[in-house]
């Protein structure tokens, strides 16, 4: 069938509200007011709930059967076809189809979704609402191949044999194999197996990718395929027969100052920015992916952990998806598989993430079934989930953070955020509980179901494990990005341990001040309160710009060859330093700290040097070994000037430098589009506060504003975890000089116009 965008000339309203032409897709939450006393909280940082309204008009012409595909109507969506309730989407990150087929006469139709809202809290973290995922058409012939109908399976490479199943409603099926525009193989069957000679195989590495044309009767479809086999044995996970050790992130589903919308050019711009540092897996949490970055991930390389829930059948928050769960989960996995399958990115799916359930039999028993139905549904992928052994022991003997230790509290049974609560306050002594004895015996039961037991915060298990089961493999589902240098090691040692994914790769929007490194009175302890927005955890900020955890992963991961020099904030008075757990530096990879002279800086040196020394325009502060978490620590100081680090090996040789530069001379706002204009595409811009040589200043922040001529505004904010402003006002604050404006350009010519707090101006034309 063909398949077209189905995303403009919607009319938006809040119900009760006037209508507003919007395009998709579109994040109706980040519209609502932020006030201390919603009762989406801290999780969803504050925002308030509605309900939503999505109506749009559309004729259906030349065409005999027609569907709907939307991506994700968050958190449910009702639909209705000329006044006529259709379908109903039951979760909100998985694909639902609508059929059109009736309406293929030529005469006006009217569609009309509603998101409803407003029971929250209903995430752990900023979820966004309503139609924040893509919307397609398909139309084609009475006789058609159907939606996400074509699967193609690599059934040995080498030789390459594929395997490639058409459901479809008409006959003599014709499957054609491209590569570029060259057919390779072609076959007549609607179960075909073909052979590849001298194909190319898929990796991260090398993401080569092939073209599947489908032709039954009168319809033609088209979809694009790694040819990828996965294998799993004692030593590990095998790509293609490659022995593969999986460097994660994991990443939550929002974009930072766009909300929760999905767009192809922002996954692009992710995963880009990952790789560059030497990751080659991402954790989808705790979601199902979205299919902007599945394609993003396949095109570019990139191994995927697709994961399903964040609950099971009880409650983290009194309004999530545990009440619908057992009715639905498995459409949600059909939907899960249908989406993944012809993806050769992702090589593994988790059932659940830190869910308790496992600690009784019905939970064990679910986590059997759901790893059966999956190995069904595709037998392809292995199982596994993100199983937390402490956080179901604290459930099992009824510790809970709300109340006293070892008191147990059967209406409030211990959850994530409890479990988060008590790893803020008590630091790494909970985490160590996870290797004991009792501990394993009540854990292993669920781990026993899965094909690959997922650990969250378990390093004492790794080895442990290949003693009390032999056998089993592991993968670090969830780590702290600072224990990268104890965790890795263990990776590359132990065969079975498939990977890390840390915590995490992105910072995201809800559970605010988690991992945040506060100078501010009311960011101390695990809860922070208004105005706190952002989880401030995170190897990238939203704003796309890496910090000391990126640099700590690039150099253990050998993505950086010379030094990552990184620098905590000077201008902040480390007395009122309040460190959470979730983080291991705030320190960013900047020297230009103007009006601190003087003032003490702690400087961070990344690498796997023996030795680094420190030099500040030209004058050496000694060398200093390197720690075995690949750190070198100095105190100077600050001087603006250039900070060089000189990496040497054990013999004194120089194996590498790195150097920051101060900004100089008066300072401009830098108006840096990232791409090329492309009209309909979204475009980043960086609006950074930069001295005459080009280099950003952090400590002169500056309030913007932005006027667009021929764009629509996106999104324009900062990585300030803690603020009252707003990404749709186009007005906002830099934070250690940076800031970020997402737009859409819907003319030929583009101008972005500045102005600042000083009544200083700027534009470009692009």
């Amino acid at each position: 069938m063909k398949e077209t965008s189905f995303n403009d000339h919607w009319l938006f309203y809040r119900e009760g509200g006037a209508p507003v032409p919007v395009t998709l897709p579109h994040d109706a939450m980040l519209l609502e007011p932020r006030e201390a006393g919603n009762p989406s909280g801290v999780g969803c940082a504050f925002f308030a709930g509605g309900r939503y309204v999505y109506e749009k008009t559309f004729t259906l012409q030349d065409c005999e059967s027609a569907a709907l595909r939307f991506e994700g109507i968050y958190p449910t969506g009702e639909i209705y076809l000329d006044g006529e309730k259709t379908a109903e989407c039951k979760y909100g990150f998985n694909d639902c189809y609508v059929d059109l087929s009736p309406l293929t006469d030529g005469k006006e139709h009217r569609i009309r979704v509603i998101a409803d809202n407003t029971g929250v809290p209903n995430s752990r973290w900023y979820s966004g609402a309503g139609l924040y995922r893509p919307v397609w058409l398909f139309t084609g012939p009475a006789a058609h191949i159907l939606p996400d109908g074509i699967r193609i399976s690599t059934l040995s490479y080498s030789p390459v044999r594929i395997r490639v199943r058409t459901a479809h409603t008409g006959d003599a099926v014709l499957v054609e194999i491209l590569d570029g525009d060259k057919v390779i193989a072609r076959a007549e069957s609607e179960d075909a197996v073909l052979a590849i000679p001298d194909a190319k195989l898929w990796s991260a590495e090398h993401p080569d990718l092939y073209t599947c044309r489908v032709t039954a009767g009168g319809d033609t479809a088209e979809c694009r395929f790694g040819i990828r086999m996965l294998e799993t044995d004692e030593n590990g996970l095998h790509i293609n027969g490659e022995t593969v050790k999986l460097k994660g992130g994991c990443i939550h589903h929002d974009n930072g100052v766009i909300g929760a919308r999905t767009y192809e050019s922002s996954e692009y711009r992710r995963v880009k920015k990952l790789k560059a540092f030497g990751y080659n897996a991402i954790r989808s949490a705790h979601n199902p992916i979205s299919r902007s970055l599945l394609k993003a991930c396949d095109e570019l390389g990139m191994y995927i952990m697709d994961e399903g829930w964040d609950m099971w059948y009880e409650h983290k928050n009194p309004e999530d998806y545990a009440s619908r769960f057992e009715d639905n989960w498995q459409q949600d996995l059909k939907s899960i598989t249908a989406k993944d399958f012809n993806h050769p990115s992702v090589v593994l799916y988790s059932i659940g993430n830190e869910v308790t359930e496992p600690g009784e039999e019905k939970g064990v028993a679910l986590a059997r079934q759901m790893t059966a139905y999956l190995h069904e549904l595709d037998d392809s992928r292995p199982v596994t989930a993100g199983i937390n052994p402490t956080l179901i022991m604290m459930r099992k003997v009824g510790i809970a953070a709300t109340g006293p230790a070892n008191e147990p509290e059967p209406d409030h049974p211990v959850n994530s955020t409890d479990f988060n609560k008590q790893i803020s306050e008590m630091g790494k002594r909970l985490m160590l509980g996870s290797g004991r004895e009792d501990v394993d015996q009540l854990c292993s039961p669920v781990l026993d179901t899965l094909d690959v037991a997922g650990y969250n915060y378990a390093t004492p298990c790794y080895e442990l494990d290949g003693v009390r089961h032999p056998g089993r493999l592991l993968v670090g589902s969830e780590t702290f990005p600072q224990d990268l240098p104890v965790n890795w090691p263990l990776v590359e040692k132990l065969p079975y341990l498939l990977g890390d994914f840390m915590w995490t790769a992105w910072d995201y929007i809800g559970e605010v001040g988690v991992g945040a490194w506060s100078y501010h009175a009311d960011g101390r302890g695990f809860s922070k309160q208004f105005p706190w927005l952002l989880a401030d955890t995170g190897a990238f900020d939203i704003l796309g710009d890496d910090n000391a955890e990126a640099g700590l992963a690039a150099v253990i991961w050998g993505a950086r060859k010379t030094p990552y020099l990184a620098v905590q904030p000077v201008n902040q008075d480390a007395e009122n330093l309040y460190k959470a757990m979730w983080r291991g530096s705030n320190a960013i990879p900047s020297w230009s700290w103007r009006g601190c002279e003087g003032r003490n800086a702690e400087v961070e040196v990344y690498s796997d040097a023996y030795e680094i020394e420190l030099l500040l325009n030209g004058k050496s502060f000694g060398r200093r070994a390197v720690s075995e978490g690949f750190l070198a620590e100095f105190t100077i100081p600050y001087e603006p000037g250039v900070l060089t680090a000189i990496a040497y090996d054990k013999e004194g040789l120089c194996t590498g430098e790195s150097s920051l530069t101060s900004a100089e001379g008066d300072l401009s706002v830098r108006i840096l589009p990232e791409e090329e204009t492309v009209i309909g595409r979204p475009l980043y811009i960086d609006l950074d506060i930069v001295g005459t040589n080009n280099i950003v200043e952090s400590n002169a922040d500056r309030t913007l504003t932005v006027q667009l001529e021929g764009a629509e505004l996106v999104g324009f904010g900062s990585a300030n975890p803690r603020t009252q402003e707003r990404f749709e006002s186009g007005s906002y604050t830099t934070y250690y000089g940076r800031s970020l404006l997402v737009i859409i350009p819907r003319q030929e010519t583009v101008k972005v116009i500045v102005t600042t707090s000083d009544a200083e101006r700027y534009e470009m034309t692009l």
